[in-house]
């Protein structure tokens, strides 16, 4: 279930996964790519809950409000880009070097 401070985002298919709320360390990149439930990060300035990220220059991914989807965050820029549908699609994806940042 959502927890109550994050239904305002489209968030539903990351905690509906015991796959992902577990969180995922990535081995070959050394690095946990996907966080844990108690361990998400909102960002309320920017209408954004980072579920993850790929380890590099402060990018993370996750949910933004009012948005379907997963979404790159790069602080550098400022800027939002558009990953996948789901988070089973983001994972996919960026396992297998078809998304990338």
């Amino acid at each position: 279930m959502i927890p109550e401070r994050y239904r305002v985002y489209p968030c539903g298919d990351y905690f509906g996964s015991p796959q992902f709320t577990r969180g995922y360390f990535d081995e070959e990149a050394q690095f946990t790519t996907f966080y844990a439930a108690a361990d998400v990060v909102e960002y309320p300035a920017l209408g954004f809950l980072a579920i993850g990220g790929p380890g590099v220059d402060g990018i993370e991914w996750g949910y933004r409000c009012g948005e379907s989807g997963l979404w790159a965050y790069y602080p550098i820029t400022s800027e939002f880009v558009y990953l996948a549908p789901t988070v089973a699609a983001l994972f996919e994806g960026w396992s297998s070097g078809r998304i990338n940042v």
